[in-house]
C-alpha cells in the first residue's frame, strides 16, 4: 500500500505481538545467558563420601528434625532411590494408618520399594517366613520411638540375624532416636541423669550409642554407663546429626547440622578421652582408639548439664 504521495505506508503490529516478541525475545536472552555462565554443582564431594562408605554401612542419627542430606545419605548407600529395596522396622506397635504412614513417607523421597516388618510377638520374629524380606533389602530403616519394644521383639530373634546379614552383604541400616540406640548389644533403655541398661542389636560391636545428646543433657548418664563398661567406644549423637559407619572397614564420618561425642575408653598407657565429631570428620575406629585426634580436645566441663 501507498500514501497519495507515492511513498509505502508502514504498518503497525498489533501492541499484543510486540510485547509478545520482546517477552520471547527477552527469555531468550537470559535462558542463553543462564546456559553460558551456568556451572554444574561440584557433587565430588558427596559422591566420594558414599563411595567410602558403602558396603556395608550403618546411619545412626540422633533424632529431632534430621536435615534431608542424612536421608538421601542412607538412599545413596542403598544404592539410590531407584534401586533401594527398603525394610521398615517401626520401634513401637504400629498401626496400619501408621505403618501405611512410614512407608509413604519414604516413597515421597522416591523410594519405590518399600515393606513394613512388624510384629508384637517374638514367636513370629523367629519364623523364617516373616523375617524372608530382609533377605532381598538392600536397605533397612529402625524408626524413632521405644527402643526397649524394639529390643523385647527382636533383640535375639532371627530378625537380628538378617539384620547383621544386610550388613555383612553390603547393605545399609540407618535408624534415627530409638532405632539408633537399639543398634549396639548394649543399649541405653531409659533414663536421665542414670541410664537404664538392655539389650540392643549388635550392629556395631565393642560400642554404646545415646542419642538426643546435647540437645537434653545426657552426658551424665553415659558416664554413668560407662562406668559399667570401661572397655565400650561411646557415641553421643545429637538431634539433626548422624554418624556414619562403614563396619567392615571400621569407617566413621558425622553428617549433620550438630555434634557427635565420641568416649574413647582407656587403652594401655593412654587415658579415656573424648573428642568431639562435626560435619565432615572423619576418621577409621583404629586411629580413634589410638590416640588420633580429629577435632580439638573437648572443654568437658561445658558439656556437664547443671
Amino acid at each position: 500500500m501507498t500514501q497519495s504521495d507515492g511513498k509505502p505506508i508502514k504498518q503497525r503490529l498489533p501492541g499484543r505481538i510486540v510485547w509478545t516478541v520482546v517477552a520471547f525475545g527477552s527469555l531468550a536472552a537470559v535462558g542463553l545467558s543462564h546456559w553460558l555462565n551456568h556451572i554444574p554443582p561440584d557433587d565430588s564431594e558427596r559422591t566420594d563420601f558414599i563411595n567410602r562408605y558403602k558396603g556395608g554401612s550403618l546411619v545412626i542419627a540422633g533424632g529431632g528434625t534430621l536435615p534431608p542430606e542424612i536421608r538421601q545419605c542412607f538412599i545413596d548407600l542403598a544404592g539410590g532411590a531407584d534401586r533401594t529395596r527398603l525394610v521398615i522396622i517401626p520401634a513401637f506397635d504400629a498401626t496400619q494408618a501408621q505403618q501405611d504412614s512410614l512407608c509413604d513417607y519414604w516413597r515421597s523421597l522416591g523410594v519405590q520399594s518399600v515393606q513394613i516388618l512388624h510384629t508384637n510377638s517374638r514367636d513370629q520374629a523367629n519364623q523364617a517366613s516373616f523375617s524372608d524380606p530382609l533377605d532381598q533389602a538392600t536397605a533397612v530403616w529402625l524408626s524413632g520411638g521405644i527402643q526397649a519394644w524394639l529390643s523385647a521383639q527382636y533383640a535375639g530373634t532371627l530378625v537380628e540375624d538378617r539384620l547383621r546379614a544386610v550388613i555383612d552383604r553390603g547393605g545399609v541400616i540407618g535408624g534415627s532416636s530409638a532405632g539408633a540406640a537399639a543398634m549396639t548389644k548394649v543399649m541405653i533403655q531409659q533414663g536421665q541423669e542414670e541410664a537404664v541398661e538392655g539389650t540392643g542389636f549388635d550392629l556395631l560391636s565393642g560400642a554404646v550409642i545415646d542419642q538426643h545428646f546435647l540437645r537434653r543433657s545426657r552426658i551424665n548418664r553415659l558416664l554413668g554407663l560407662m562406668e559399667s563398661h570401661p572397655n565400650l567406644t561411646a557415641f553421643g549423637i545429637d538431634e539433626g546429626t548422624a554418624l556414619v559407619v562403614q563396619v567392615p572397614k571400621g569407617r566413621i564420618g558425622v553428617i549433620g547440622a550438630s555434634y557427635v561425642l565420641a568416649y574413647i575408653p582407656k587403652m594401655d598407657s593412654r587415658d579415656s578421652r573424648f573428642e568431639m565429631l562435626k560435619h565432615g570428620d572423619q576418621i577409621d575406629m583404629a586411629g580413634l582408639k589410638n590416640g588420633a585426634r580429629v577435632s580439638s580436645p573437648v572443654d568437658f566441663n561445658n558439656l556437664i548439664s547443671d
